[in-house]
C-alpha cells in the first residue's frame, strides 16, 4: 500500500467552521447540535455556515474556501457523504459522533463524547485515515457484501423504532439472505456475507459461511444489536486487495449505504483525499 499523501500532522485551531448535522435524526436533534455549536464556541471556533443534511445538500470544495474546519455530526454514511463533496478542500475534518455504529469517530476519538472531541481537537493530529475504493464509490469503515445486505432494511427499521415494519424486512432477509451468496477469488464456494474493512497495511475481510436457521437468527441478532461478525461461521484474514462476484450484480452496503457494482469488482485500499483530526493515540 503506498503511503499517505502528507505524513500526520499537528492539528490547527478550529477557526472558522462550517457545521454539518441533520436536525431531524434521533442521534442529532436540536439539543445535541445546540450542545456541539457551543462546545464549539468554547473552544474559540466561529460557525461560519452550517447544512442541515440532507435536506441541504453538504458543502463542496468551492463553498468551504475560507473554512478552516469542516465539522460533521452524523452516523458513517453521513460523513462518508460529507468527505465525499468536499473532494479537493485543503481545510481539516473533524466527525463527531452521531449515528449507530460510529466507527469512524471511534477510530480518530475512542468513545469521547462530542463536547470532549472539541475541547481535544486543537491539540489533536491531522491526518489521512485508510479507505477502501472500489467501482468509484469509497468506504471509510467497511464494505458488506453480498445477500446479508438485505439485514440492512430490518437494522434500520430498528433503529428508527418502526417495529411494525421490522418483521416484515426479517422476513424477507431471512427468506433472500442466504440464497446463492458470492464467490471470492482465491477462495471456494459462495459466500452469503463478506466483510471489508480498511487497516492501514492492506483490507481487513470477513467470510461469513454459514447457511442454516441457527446461523441465520445468530446473524439477525448481531446485526440488530451490533456487528455480524461476533455471529459463528466466520473466517477472518487480511489481503493487500480483494476480487469478489463471479457472474451477479453485487449488492454492497458502503458504510451503510446501498450500492450495486459489477461482478469482478476489485477492493483495493487506500488512502482518504481529506485529513480529518485524531484525539487519541494510535
Amino acid at each position: 500500500m503506498i503511503p499517505a499523501p502528507h505524513p500526520p500532522e499537528a492539528a490547527r485551531p478550529l477557526g472558522r467552521v462550517w457545521l454539518v448535522a441533520n436536525r431531524a435524526s434521533r442521534s442529532t436533534d436540536d439539543a445535541r447540535i445546540g450542545a456541539l455549536e457551543a462546545a464549539l464556541r468554547a473552544a474559540g471556533a466561529n460557525i461560519a455556515g452550517s447544512s442541515d443534511f440532507p435536506r441541504q445538500p453538504a458543502p463542496d470544495a468551492a463553498t468551504l474556501i475560507g473554512i478552516d474546519t469542516l465539522v460533521v455530526m452524523g452516523g458513517d454514511g453521513t460523513l462518508g457523504a460529507a468527505s465525499a463533496a468536499a473532494a479537493g478542500w485543503r481545510g481539516q475534518f473533524l466527525a463527531i459522533p452521531g449515528g449507530t455504529m460510529n466507527l469512524l469517530p471511534k477510530a480518530l476519538h475512542g468513545d469521547a463524547d462530542p463536547a470532549a472531541i472539541v475541547a481535544a481537537a486543537a491539540t489533536g493530529i491531522l491526518m489521512h485515515v485508510p479507505v477502501i475504493r472500489a467501482g468509484g464509490h469509497i468506504s471509510f469503515c467497511r464494505i458488506i457484501i453480498g445477500p446479508l445486505t438485505r439485514w440492512a432494511r430490518a437494522r434500520e427499521n430498528a433503529r428508527h423504532g418502526r417495529l411494525w415494519r421490522v418483521w416484515q424486512a426479517v422476513r424477507l432477509a431471512m427468506a433472500r439472505g442466504f440464497l446463492g451468496g458470492v464467490k471470492v477469488a482465491g477462495r471456494r464456494g459462495r459466500y452469503p456475507g463478506v466483510l471489508v474493512m480498511p487497516i492501514h497495511d492492506g483490507l481487513d475481510i470477513a467470510l461469513f459461511s454459514g447457511r442454516g436457521l441457527a446461523d441465520a437468527m445468530a446473524v439477525a441478532v448481531n446485526w440488530l444489536v451490533g456487528d455480524w461478525r461476533d455471529a459463528a461461521r466466520v473466517t477472518a484474514f487480511t489481503a493487500p486487495d480483494l476480487v469478489v462476484g463471479h457472474r451477479r450484480t453485487l449488492r454492497c452496503l458502503f458504510d451503510g449505504e446501498l450500492k450495486r457494482l459489477p461482478a469482478g469488482t476489485r477492493f483495493v485500499p487506500g488512502w482518504s483525499d481529506l485529513r480529518y483530526i485524531r484525539t487519541v493515540q494510535a
